[in-house]
């Protein structure tokens, strides 16, 4: 069990938030770890090379990765944080060229840095003296941990006995120790198998050497210990892959199965239909096909009554086709449809670059953090009842019941939660709400940027078909919480005030930019 001190609860309790399959948008992490970007980087300029990103997108991402790394503690050598950080800004003059000096001097830098990197972190968080803000430290790890290849899922759970059920007591560092330890050990063996309620049977003399026929798939379930009854199936296929855990395993096979089914289609008369579970040799029970949804979430359709209305068609709607993809669809499709929508919402006439709607995106969801945030923590607080939770009953909205929560916070007296979660999310409020205009622009920063790297993935998938693109999986993971944290925004301002996209993005940029100058609410900027 992870000892108790404030600072190692708040990183554990952010952790958990950013692997939890049901953390809100808000909460969500945003970003990609500092070894990834800088791998992103030396991709970036390979696709410059190929006439596929412009140099200004380049440079966007060279200076990311520079404040990256230059805020990092898992690059701890000064030396070395100085060299990447002048290598970076050589884009600036045209010289991050593919294969080029700077680019050498990265590739060699990263080598070196990413076996080391959790254990600088380790040290890092041992040093009560000089500690790291906490958010940052929980940021860096989980990022890092996932850009390795382990799955949400798999590292929930892995954190969760960790840190609450784990016999006897151990601090922060030793645990990413522990998890620098299995970083290092290579990726194992999953044997998985897939099986079809419909399938067309191959041609026997050219049989795939992982298709099993059906006795073949009911010998394989029992044999690794599934109950076979209830399961009606017309063949399978066997996989076996290399992974971190076996849910990302099951992930990989997923976008394989996803790639054959789209072949089958294509080049048959026949479709493929799988059973929407595959099993994994040595686990218990069978797995969903499909582990997890990204996440877009449009609450505005069902809160104003739009679900099953179909005698409009307008720019909302048509975005919320475009984007549904991104939900749960296949790496490629998924970057393609989530750029559309916002593109198809938040481009204007007189644009020089498409990228501008990340921006534009990016700014309203921004002004919709601190609301979402504290209306969340308002729901908290009515649970434990008392005086606070009776005038909580009586607000008529979410933004009265968000200015309650925000009074009590400005005023000196914040709550107290029974979840270290919501404690971490009532500090960074408070955060915000002593210095909103700072706050909000480092938040729309952060916004910016994984919806800019949402734009550079759609490039290099659509115009180079790179849907291995090193940062792919990771972009789809941060963007679709906040693309549907957008989109939901857009929807009921639509909806409510038939209020036009770019409208609703004047009004965020206008607050964002006038906040620190008027005084205005961090709660009001989008009205």
């Amino acid at each position: 069990m992870l000892r108790v001190n404030a600072f190692e609860r708040h990183v554990a309790a952010r952790l958990l938030d950013f692997f939890s399959s049901k953390t809100p948008w808000q909460r969500s992490l945003w970003c990609s770890g500092t070894v990834l970007t800088l791998k992103e980087t030396l991709q970036a300029s390979q696709a410059v090379s190929a006439g596929v990103l412009s140099h200004a997108a380049l440079q966007n991402l060279a200076s990311q990765a520079s404040i990256l790394a230059g805020k990092d503690r898992g690059v701890a050598d000064p030396n070395v944080k100085r060299l990447l950080q002048n290598s970076l800004r050589t884009e600036a003059k045209g010289g991050l060229e593919y294969e080029g000096f700077s680019c050498r001097v990265i590739a060699q830098v990263i080598g070196d840095l990413e076996p080391e990197y959790l254990p600088q972190w380790a040290q890092a968080v041992s040093k009560p003296e000089d500690l790291p803000s906490a958010e940052r430290a929980a940021r860096a790890v989980a990022s890092h941990l996932l850009d390795v290849g382990f799955s949400s899922d798999f590292l929930h759970r892995w954190w969760t006995y960790r840190i609450r059920y784990e016999p006897g007591s151990r601090a922060l560092c030793e645990i990413l120790l522990e998890a620098h330890a299995m970083i290092a050990r290579p990726p194992a063996d999953y044997e998985i198998l897939v099986a079809f309620e419909h399938a067309p049977v191959p041609d026997p003399s050219r049989l795939p050497t992982n298709w099993l026929a059906n006795r073949d798939v009911s010998n394989w379930l029992k044999k690794n210990g599934f109950d076979v009854s209830g399961v009606r199936q017309r063949g399978g296929l066997r996989f076996t892959v290399k992974s971190r855990d076996p849910f990302a395993a099951a992930e990989s096979v997923a976008e394989r199965v996803d790639r054959i089914i789209a072949r089958v289609n294509l080049g048959s008369y026949s479709t493929l239909v799988p059973i929407n579970r595959m099993w994994i040799a040595g686990e218990k029970e069978a797995t969903p096909l499909r582990l997890r949804r990204r996440r877009v979430e449009v609450h505005a359709l069902h809160r104003e009554n739009r679900l099953f209305v179909d005698s409009e068609f307008g720019i909302v709607d048509a975005a919320v086709e475009l984007v549904a993809p991104l939900d749960s669809e296949s790496p490629g499709a998924a970057v393609a449809g989530g750029w559309a929508a916002i593109e198809a919402l938040l481009a204007g006439p007189g644009d020089r670059e498409r990228v501008a709607a990340a921006d534009r995106m990016a700014s309203l969801v921004a002004c919709s953090f601190p609301r979402a945030e504290l209306t969340a923590l308002s729901y908290k607080l009515e649970e434990q009842g008392g005086v606070i939770a009776d005038r909580l009953q009586a607000c008529g909205s979410n933004k009265e019941r968000s200015a309650v929560v925000a009074e009590l916070v400005t005023a000196g007296t914040p709550p107290t939660f029974e979840h270290d979660s919501d404690t971490a999310a009532l500090s960074r409020m408070a955060a915000l709400l002593s210095r909103p205009a700072q706050t909000l622009r480092d938040v729309e920063a952060h916004l910016s940027d994984c919806l800019r790297r949402l734009y550079r993935h759609r490039n290099m998938v659509l115009h180079w078909g790179r849907t291995d693109a090193l940062g792919l999986r990771a972009c789809l993971r941060a963007a679709a919480p906040v693309v549907g944290a957008g989109l939901d925004r857009i929807a009921h301002a639509s909806f409510v005030e038939g209020c036009h996209p770019l409208e609703l993005a004047a009004r965020a940029r206008i607050g964002l930019d006038t906040t620190a100058a008027t005084g205005r609410s961090p709660l009001d900027l989008l009205d």
